[in-house]
C-alpha cells in the first residue's frame, strides 16, 4: 500500500512539474510544422525510403541469397509509395518531431527561425548546410584515418604498459 501511495504521490509531482513548463500548444505545433516546411526538412520521402528499402534488401539478401532480384525492384516502389503516404498524406512523422522541436525551441525562437529561413541568407543556408555536413563527414573521415595509427600506438603502448596481451 505505501508503494502505491508513494508511485501515486511522485506521478502527480512529476504531473505538476510537467504542466508548470512551456506547453506544447496547437499554436506552437503549427509553428513547428511551418518551421519544417520552410526550411524543407519534410520533404526527405526518398532519403527514408531508400534507407527502408536498402535495409530490407540486405535482410532478405542475407535469408534468401537467390532470390529473384524483381523482388528488390518491389521493396523499391512499395517503401517508396509508402513512404510518400506515411509523410505526405498521413503526415505520420510530425507527432514524433513535435516533442523535439518543443523541447529544443520556444514558441518565438520558432518564429524566428521560420523569419530567418524565408531570407534569402536562410534559404542559401538551407540549400548549402546539407552539402556542408556532407563534406564535413567525408573531412572528419579523412581525419579519422589520418590519426587512426596514432592512436592504435598509443592504445597499444597502453596496452604493453599495462601487461595485457594481444
Amino acid at each position: 500500500m505505501r508503494s502505491l501511495l508513494l508511485v501515486l504521490s511522485l506521478s502527480c509531482f512529476m504531473f505538476v512539474n510537467v504542466s508548470l513548463g512551456d506547453e506544447l500548444t496547437p499554436q506552437k505545433k503549427a509553428a513547428i510544422r511551418e518551421l519544417l516546411q520552410v526550411t524543407g526538412a519534410m520533404q526527405m520521402e526518398e532519403l527514408f525510403g531508400n534507407a527502408f528499402a536498402q535495409q530490407m534488401i540486405q535482410l532478405l539478401q542475407q535469408l534468401k541469397p537467390g532470390i529473384d532480384p524483381l523482388s528488390f525492384d518491389i521493396i523499391k516502389q512499395e517503401s517508396a509509395a509508402f513512404i510518400h503516404e506515411e509523410l505526405a498524406e498521413k503526415e505520420s512523422l510530425y507527432p514524433y518531431l513535435y516533442p523535439i522541436y518543443h523541447k529544443y525551441l520556444t514558441l518565438e525562437e520558432t518564429n524566428g527561425l521560420i523569419q530567418f529561413y524565408q531570407t534569402p541568407l536562410g534559404q542559401k543556408a538551407i540549400s548549402i548546410i546539407p552539402k556542408m555536413m556532407q563534406e564535413g563527414i567525408q573531412a572528419g573521415k579523412l581525419w579519422g584515418l589520418a590519426i587512426a595509427p596514432k592512436l592504435e600506438k598509443r592504445i597499444l603502448n597502453r596496452f604493453k604498459e599495462a601487461g595485457i596481451e594481444l
